[in-house]
């Protein structure tokens, strides 16, 4: 038998690498650990087309999701401030809170794009005032606006 073989790994493994990746190892540790337990598998010619056919489906979907996010990023920098209407009591103190289905609905009708709730950071909002708001598409991608709560006339 060979020395070394290469095989694709299922599982992430802390001295081999992650899922996915093509990694050569002895043969020994390959038929008497990793396939066994199912840590891996052969890379015979078959598996290795198979394997890069997914990876550039894969890298496809995700240049696709980041064209779509740089284009929301666009939507949101020409946005300055959303203003949103609340009432108050004496001191300036808002009824209630701002609900972040108030802010998704006024980002839909400036982008019509719909956000997530999980992308957005909102301050504790107690008075009428100027806040920022910032929406956290990626790690990499944060945009920041301006919130304005103004006072209801009645």
């Amino acid at each position: 038998m060979r020395k070394k073989i290469t095989v694709i790994l299922k599982k992430n493994l802390a001295n081999l690498g992650q899922v996915g990746t093509i990694v050569n190892v002895s043969s020994g540790y390959a038929f008497n650990y990793l396939i066994p337990y199912d840590f891996a598998h052969l890379a015979t010619n078959g598996r290795l087309k198979h394997h890069k056919m997914l990876l550039n489906i894969k890298q496809k979907k995700l240049d696709n999701i980041k064209d779509k996010l740089q284009i929301i990023t666009q939507k949101l920098n020409k946005i300055a401030k959303i203003s949103i209407k609340k009432k108050v009591g004496n001191t300036n103190q808002i009824f209630g809170s701002v609900s972040d289905k108030e802010i998704i609905s006024n980002l839909l009708y400036f982008t019509g794009e719909k956000l997530e709730k999980k992308n957005f950071y909102i301050p504790n909002i107690k008075k009428i005032g100027i806040y920022n708001l910032d929406i956290m598409l990626t790690k990499d991608i944060k945009v920041s606006i301006k919130l304005q709560i103004l006072p209801v006339l009645i």
